[in-house]
């Protein structure tokens, strides 16, 4: 009798243990629609000024990070989404600024009279480089330095490029570090009048190779989150610089070519999704910039922004959406969060 009372209670509690930990699963499975792996951000024009916001990978969700009343833009994701890297004119010239993934804590991190910009992040997150005018003969030229000072190297900023050493070349930049870290990407015109897309060693900028040959405007490369790849925007089908830009992919030796956009108006600044199945990019077929959102082959187009005037101040020469950067997966920052709230319902 005893021994079957204690057989009765177990199943009971078995019975009672699974269907909790179903219920969890379930409710896990619902609260992630709340919690993103991954977001996007992006710069939207506000009174003919720049702004950053976030918003989830189906466009839902937009939160505004910076809220001054200056231009900031180019926001990067550092490698553990926890940060943002950006762009600001807020000092008088253009600096760089890191900010908490939620617009929080922002800082300056760059001082300089000459301009700092388009930041990237080292994959490691120790590091960023940048495009900078701080040298002679007014062209941009790509530096890297550590995030913070620490106590044995400093800041330790190295020059990576020399783009006056090259024909009549006024910039390197528009940069993009790979995921092993060892190469940077980035577009020059060393070799020519119009932008190629080069690959340069991330410690010295030793080991210099030029991946793209046309007559056309190859721009703003992009690393697939494998490292296999490289995103671009170019205006090569057709006639020379006919600024129709679309967006290329090929492998990171430069083979491999694929165009992946046919779209009226310029498509560029590609990024990728953490698991390489997506491309989010700026298209201009409305007359101004939109993000839109499509397969990494180029097929399931989807547009993502829709872009209202706030005032009736806003120059139409700037409005619209763009310059998007897909953050890392981001899942494992949210799952304490999904847990407490999981637990709370449980509780009530």
């Amino acid at each position: 009798m005893v021994n079957q009372l204690k057989s009765k209670l177990f199943t009971n509690f078995y019975l009672i243990s699974l269907l909790f930990m179903y219920s969890c699963a379930v409710e896990k499975k619902e609260l992630s629609h709340d919690f993103p792996t991954s977001l996007i951000a992006f710069e939207s024009y506000i009174d003919g000024k720049s702004k950053i916001f976030t918003m989830k990978p189906d466009g839902s969700g937009i939160i505004q990070l910076t809220k001054n009343d200056y231009n900031n833009h180019w926001p990067r994701w550092s490698p553990d989404g926890e940060k943002i890297i950006f762009v600001s004119d807020q000092d008088g010239n253009q600096e760089i600024y890191l900010m908490n993934r939620d617009g929080s804590k922002q800082r300056r991190i760059t001082n300089h009279p000459a301009d700092d910009y388009c930041p990237i992040w080292s994959p490691d997150g120790s590091m960023i480089a940048f495009c900078t005018r701080r040298y002679n003969k007014g062209g941009s030229e790509i530096v890297r330095r550590n995030i913070n000072a620490g106590e044995t190297w400093g800041i330790n900023l190295t020059r990576l490029t020399y783009s006056q050493d090259h024909h009549s070349a006024k910039a390197d930049d528009f940069l993009s570090w790979s995921p092993d870290g060892n190469w940077i990407a980035f577009e020059s015109d060393r070799d020519r009048d119009d932008p190629e897309i080069y690959l340069i060693n991330a410690v010295d900028g030793s080991n210099a190779q030029r991946l793209t040959y046309t007559r056309a405007l190859d721009e703003v490369p992009t690393w697939s989150s494998d490292g296999n790849k490289i995103l671009f925007s170019s205006d090569q089908s057709g006639v020379p610089h006919n600024g129709n830009y679309e967006i290329y992919m090929m492998n990171n030796y430069g083979e491999n070519l694929r165009r992946l956009t046919w779209l009226e108006g310029q498509d560029t600044y590609p990024s990728m999704s953490p698991d390489n199945k997506e491309i989010v990019f700026e298209s201009w077929q409305n007359g101004y910039p939109e993000i839109y959102k499509m397969k990494s082959d180029g097929s399931d187009i989807k547009r993502l922004t829709f872009f209202k005037k706030m005032t009736d101040k806003n120059d139409d020469k700037y409005q619209g959406n763009g310059n998007p950067s897909w953050s890392p997966d981001i899942s494992n920052l949210f799952s304490d969060q999904i847990l407490q709230k999981i637990v709370f319902e449980s509780d009530r």
